[in-house]
């Protein structure tokens, strides 16, 4: 099958660019977890995406976050000047890689 968007060689950017940021290993491993879920390529890629700027804000441990970080990054998320469906996106990744570092 032709990758006519480009999935592979978007995906293999973003995780050299997620391996140099804080909690890579964890994040990478979020990412090659992503196919059990069944989801496409294209999904993952827009996981990814989201995912460096995540990664920046926050700053503590995903394995040992507390109710007031998790707070804490979805207020950051809420006050940006993004649209609606972007925050949501946010949101939905973060508590994704939350929920796969807590389970």
């Amino acid at each position: 099958m032709i990758d006519i968007n480009d999935y592979s060689d978007r995906l293999e950017r973003f995780k050299s660019n997620i391996s140099k940021l804080r909690y890579n290993r964890l994040a990478l491993k979020f990412l090659d977890h992503l196919d059990v879920f069944g989801l496409s390529q294209g999904r993952i890629v827009k996981y990814a995406e989201h995912l460096p700027l995540l990664l920046r804000i926050m700053d503590f441990n995903p394995k040992k976050a507390k109710r007031e970080d998790v707070e804490k990054v979805v207020a950051w998320i809420n006050s940006q000047p993004y649209k609606e469906w972007p925050k949501h996106n946010y949101k939905l990744v973060f508590r994704k890689i939350y929920s796969v570092c807590k389970g």
